[in-house]
């Protein structure tokens, strides 16, 4: 028995695919992504806005809004790395922290990114998540411990 996939099953994968290259290719909040249906009942995904009306997406990033007096204040932060996996709560732990106390940083998953695996097999990782701040490295997560890593690394 043959399944034949029809092309409105494939819509909403499309369309996952088409955000995810977006947001591949564009930079953390530089740019707008839109979204809409044309005549034929087609949904767009596109980062240029189309001659009608369509839905503006917010697309939210690990890095959080930064101002003019940020800027100048990014230059002295230290690099933030965390090596993850999707299925590990404690990292999930880990991302909230960072994201709600406005620390940018860059996550790999140790499963599914081959920089991350790659990076893992460097760092003789046992385990996730590996956070590194600088030259400093946490296994795990704390908290208190983290704060002390980005301060340090600050001086």
């Amino acid at each position: 028995m043959c399944f034949r996939y029809r092309w409105s099953n494939r819509k909403p994968a499309l369309s996952l695919f088409l955000v995810a290259a977006i947001l591949t290719v564009s930079s953390a909040g530089a740019a707008d992504v839109y979204k809409w249906k044309d005549v034929n009942g087609r949904t767009h995904v596109s980062d240029r806005a189309p001659v009608h009306d369509a839905e503006r997406i917010h697309v939210r990033t690990n890095a959080p809004p930064v101002d003019d007096l940020q800027v100048q204040a990014a230059t002295d932060a230290p690099r933030v790395v965390m090596l993850s996996a999707s299925w590990c709560g404690v990292c999930r732990r880990a991302r909230n922290w960072l994201t709600q106390n406005g620390v940018a940083f860059t996550e790999y998953d140790v499963e599914r990114d081959r920089k991350g695996m790659e990076e893992y097999k460097r760092l003789n990782g046992k385990g996730v998540p590996i956070i590194l701040v600088g030259d400093l490295r946490m296994d795990g997560f704390s908290a208190r411990a983290l704060e002390a890593m980005l301060a340090r690394a600050r001086k």
